[in-house]
C-alpha cells in the first residue's frame, strides 16, 4: 500500500487518499532513466459519497498540477504530461439538480474535462441514483465498463 494513503478494511480491503475534500494524494512510480513507449496498468476504484467528475470549484483547478478531477489522473514526466484520466461521476441516472457533478457525456451534461485531457478519459459512477451517503459503494466497480447506463462512459 502506498505510504501516503489510508488503509480501509470495510466493506473491502481498500486504500484511499488521506486528504478530506478537494486535494490530491500521489503515488509516484519511477522509470529510473529507462526508455519506454507504453504505460500499462490497472486501476480499480469504488465510489465514496458524491464525486464531482470534472467539476472545478475554482478556475485554477483546470491545470494538470491541481485537483482537476474526482478520480485518478495518470501522468508522466516533469513537467507533467497527461496520459489518461479516470473520472468518477455522481450518479448513473439523469439528475439535473446536480448537472455539474455528472460525467461529461451524460444526458445531464456534466462539465467537460480540461483541454489537456482531451478525449483521453473514461468516466463512470458507482451509484445508480440519489440519495447518496458517506458510504463506499462496493457493488459497482468504477471504470470496468460493467453496469453502465447510456449516460456514462
Amino acid at each position: 500500500m502506498p505510504k501516503n494513503f489510508n488503509l480501509y478494511t470495510q466493506p473491502k480491503r481498500l486504500c484511499g487518499k488521506r486528504t478530506n475534500g478537494n486535494g490530491c494524494d500521489s503515488v509516484k512510480f519511477t522509470a529510473s532513466g529507462l526508455q519506454y513507449n507504453k504505460v500499462c496498468g490497472r486501476v480499480v476504484g469504488y465510489q465514496f459519497r458524491s464525486p464531482d467528475a470534472f467539476r472545478r470549484f475554482v478556475q485554477s483547478d483546470s491545470v494538470i498540477d491541481k485537483a482537476y478531477v474526482d478520480g485518478v489522473s495518470i501522468t508522466r514526466g516533469n513537467p507533467r504530461k497527461h496520459i489518461w484520466t479516470y473520472a468518477a461521476g455522481l450518479v448513473e441516472t439523469m439528475d439535473s439538480t446536480y448537472d455539474d457533478f455528472h460525467c461529461p457525456c451524460s444526458s445531464s451534461a456534466g462539465k467537460q474535462p480540461p483541454s489537456f485531457v482531451g478525449s483521453d478519459y473514461y468516466c463512470e459512477s458507482g451509484l445508480y441514483s440519489r440519495p447518496w451517503t458517506a458510504t463506499v459503494y462496493s457493488d459497482d466497480v468504477l471504470w470496468d465498463g460493467e453496469r453502465c447506463d447510456a449516460i456514462e462512459a
